[in-house]
């Protein structure tokens, strides 16, 4: 038979109390931490709520990631660490979205960016533009193919507050529309045209292929004609060997000798007869869908949209990238679309225990993701669009043979 127990001896209320003491003075931030941002979110909010008010998201990664470091100096980082969760939408970065040595997590409480589950979560490297009207100036409208005509239209980038445009050269302002590249005005439209002779400047024989290093070249046809009011032409070729590329820019056009002469300094294996090239970055040559100029006098940009404006977003590149850590460790970046850098989407010095996961990575002027560090890595992304690569990782000592880890 039962029989009734006290409810708590002495000695087990001398345990039991101290720990729900204990339990209840235990500070909050000893669960994982979850912060917000959002497009409309408000940098004075405390970001501990994904919907608008006091406690609401915040607007800026750069916000959150203050928030990460004040927490880091009042108290430490929560064991199971932080996640920042971008709520859905589009984010326009002009300058990168940088971490240091401060930003770290650590093994048992990692950082984490990540976007919204099941939703589109856009880091922008520039500006989308909204506001186009049709080309009107007849001064334009005259060094425009009459096909073309009506069917070119103009936005104001200084308007946007944009006037680093960087060069044609490369590595400069870019525009993509519905998510594809566009193509700088160039001719011809496809392909390339030859070199029909050098002019024997400054003469050079690689083991008996002969080219010449003055700059100068003899060209087929009657299109340049059409490019003599162009202020600033170039042309991209593969001037020597067919392995080695250079955007060139013209210095002058002689239309009844029919030479070309290219800026110094020159490509540095010269120049060779039956060699390729195309002229970009000209006005007069916008005349297909996709094509676009941009002045760099006035900031006003020409575009020949492909289909309806109101159909797709258009943006120009401006920020160099994305996202920088420099010493950053144990931070991890996942589930969001990076796209719009003129470099690297994604730059990563000194990296150790970082991660770029399940992310798309698209238009972007450089690599997707750029890692020096040691254990650090890219999973299960999408990679495609972009310039110089796909991903670039440098790490480990030769010396020493000690693997990196990437």
């Amino acid at each position: 038979m039962l029989t009734d127990s006290p409810v708590l001896t002495t000695p087990l209320r001398a345990v039991i109390l101290p720990l729900l003491v204990l339990g209840l003075t235990l500070p909050a931030c000893a669960a994982p931490l979850r912060l917000f941002v959002a497009p409309n979110g408000d940098d004075s909010a405390t970001g501990r709520q994904a919907k608008p008010g006091k406690n609401g998201p915040f607007a800026t990664l750069e916000r959150a990631r203050d928030e990460v470091r004040k927490l880091k100096a009042e108290g430490g980082l929560p064991t199971g660490g932080v996640t920042v969760e971008l709520r859905a939408g589009t984010y326009e970065l002009t300058a990168p979205f940088e971490l240091t040595a401060e930003d770290s997590g650590a093994a048992d409480s990692p950082i984490t960016y990540e976007g919204q589950k099941g939703k589109e979560v856009r880091l922008v490297g520039g500006k989308v533009l909204k506001d186009w009207e049709a080309v009107t100036d007849e001064s334009v409208l005259e060094r425009l193919e009459p096909t073309a005509r009506g069917k070119v239209y103009q936005t104001d980038l200084r308007a946007l507050g944009i006037t680093d445009y960087g060069s044609p050269a490369g590595g400069g302002i870019e525009l993509f529309f519905d998510a594809q590249p566009m193509t700088l005005a160039r001719w011809p439209n496809e392909g390339f045209v030859k070199i029909v002779d050098v002019l024997n400047i400054e003469p050079v024989d690689v083991r008996g292929t002969k080219g010449d290093k003055g700059g100068k070249f003899v060209y087929d046809g009657d299109r340049p004609l059409r490019w003599k009011t162009e202020k600033d032409l170039w042309l991209h070729g593969y001037w020597f060997w067919d392995w080695s590329d250079q955007r060139m820019k013209v210095e002058s056009i002689d239309t009844d000798q029919k030479v070309i002469a290219l800026v110094p300094p020159q490509h540095g294996y010269g120049y060779r007869k039956g060699q390729w090239y195309y002229a970009l970055n000209a006005l007069c040559e916008i005349d297909a869908p996709g094509e676009w100029y941009l002045d760099r006098d006035t900031g006003v940009l020409y575009f020949y949209p492909p289909s309806p404006l109101g159909q797709g977003d258009a943006m120009v590149s401006v920020a160099p990238n994305l996202i920088v850590t420099r010493e950053a460790s144990n931070v991890t970046f996942r589930g969001l679309l990076m796209e719009g850098s003129r470099d690297h989407a994604g730059v990563m010095f000194g990296a150790r225990g970082n991660r770029v996961e399940a992310c798309t990575i698209r238009n972007v002027g450089g690599h997707a993701v750029a890692i020096q560090g040691a254990d650090s890595g890219v999973v299960g992304c999408d990679i495609y669009q972009t310039a110089k690569g796909g991903i670039s990782l440098e790490g480990g000592d030769r010396n020493t043979l000690t693997p990196g880890g990437l």
